[in-house]
């Protein structure tokens, strides 16, 4: 320890996340999470800040589990009109964000997963973001379960050498009585 510690790995976003790890956003059902992780997955392909933080530019993999293509193209669409780019950020965006729609498709993570890696790795992704995790989740309340996917997280961006972001929504019914860490 002391002087001999080896560096930090680089920050993706700005005090919030460095390549390489994993970060959730979470909120109620209808929270603007996935638009919050199309702005994100924007802001790498642009190099734009995301919420106020600078993010790494790079591509980016947004991994769509939940809305049909067309629906999800027109989403993201949406979202970079709204963001206000110059023509040469738009261009940067279309470029740098992949889309993989899966719905209909969805299978458990670990039959997932080697795919994802597969179908990733000759794109140099600084980040796969996928959205909503409970599709792939199985049994949400089975500690046992959930370390089990988590450490599939961490193969897949280790495999790839980059971050994995997901979205993962509050259980339902009342939120108040608990802390926020423990609404997921």
């Amino acid at each position: 320890l002391g002087a001999n510690l080896p560096p930090l790995k680089p920050e993706l976003i700005q005090g919030l996340l460095r390549e390489g790890h994993k970060l959730i956003i979470s909120g109620p059902s209808k929270g603007a999470k996935s638009f919050a992780l199309i702005q994100l997955c924007i802001a790498f392909g642009t190099g734009r800040q995301w919420m106020g933080r600078d993010c790494k530019h790079g591509r980016c993999l947004y991994v769509n589990l939940e809305l049909d293509e067309v629906s999800g193209y027109h989403r993201f669409n949406d979202v970079l009109t709204d963001q206000k780019l110059t023509d040469s950020e738009f261009t940067q965006a279309a470029n740098n964000v992949d889309i993989w729609t899966l719905r209909g498709h969805v299978q458990q993570l670990e039959i997932l997963a080697p795919k994802l890696i597969r179908r990733a790795k000759r794109n140099d992704y600084v980040a796969v973001v996928i959205d909503p995790i409970y599709k792939l989740a199985g049994n949400e309340n089975d500690a046992e379960a959930m370390t089990k996917f988590g450490n599939l997280f961490d193969h897949v961006g280790m495999s790839l050498g980059c971050s994995v972001i997901y979205c993962h929504h509050h259980s339902k019914g009342s939120q108040g009585h608990k802390r926020a860490e423990d609404r997921s």
